[in-house]
């Protein structure tokens, strides 16, 4: 059974906004894993996994200034030995989520789609990204907590 080192993961699960912002910013990160009872998925908390359990990440960040915050752009780590599941990101708010393949140096829409020298294009898998990023399109105001979604399976 693998564990699961939430406070990496909380490292990792970056906050893009001014320094500034983010004193005025609380985040919490909670790790599920997803079990099928009767048909029925469920959310489990946990922090050890054993492989091929589909683990979903919950990042949560609350504005808790007196002044609307924008610019956020969150960055949800793929972790090593795990393979994120395609189309699994989601967002409480408007989002434009993208993808790197390069540990978070460049970042593109989903599904990512590369050129190579001689023009041809070629769709990456889902098993080669190592970071999401979602931008937010909207503000987080006061009060307001945000919350991000994806999921991931353990190889």
């Amino acid at each position: 059974m693998y564990r699961i080192l939430l406070t990496l993961m909380l490292a990792g699960a970056l906050l893009g906004v001014s320094n500034a912002a983010i004193a005025d910013i609380e985040s919490e990160l909670v790790t599920y894993r997803i079990v099928t009872e009767d048909s029925e998925e469920i959310r489990e908390e946990t922090n050890a996994v054993s492989p091929n359990d589909v683990i979903e990440y919950e990042l949560r960040y609350t504005n808790v200034s007196e002044r609307p915050i924008t610019g956020l752009r969150i960055v949800g780590p793929i972790p090593t030995e795990t393979t994120y599941i395609a189309n699994s990101a989601s967002a409480s708010i408007m989002t434009s989520l993208e993808v790197s393949i390069d540990g978070g140096t460049s970042f593109a829409a989903e599904p990512l789609i590369v050129t190579d020298s001689s023009g041809t294009q070629t769709e990456i898998s889902a098993d080669e990204y190592t970071q999401i990023r979602w931008n937010s399109l909207v503000g987080i105001q006061p009060g307001e907590t945000h919350v991000f979604t994806y999921r991931v399976v353990v190889n």
